[in-house]
């Protein structure tokens, strides 16, 4: 296995580029949701819902959070 590889941004160059800024958030959303410990099938209805309505995966469960909040 090759061990060479493109560094497209390091810390201190500036704005990051679309594409690392797209690999950040979406490693960010991921350790998110993984975090709360759900199963695989709660994880799974969790990315289906924000992509449905067209949300990030933070989105979504803040969503889920504030109507649970302002319910109680």
């Amino acid at each position: 296995m090759s061990e060479q590889f493109d560094v497209i941004w390091r810390k201190g160059d500036g704005e990051k580029p679309e594409k690392a800024q797209h690999v950040a958030d979406a490693a960010k959303e991921e350790l998110l949701l993984r975090s709360l410990n759900l199963s695989t099938d709660a994880e799974n209805s969790v990315r289906y819902n924000a992509n449905k309505e067209n949300l990030t995966i933070s989105e979504y469960i803040t969503s889920l959070v504030m109507s649970a909040v302002q319910s109680a």
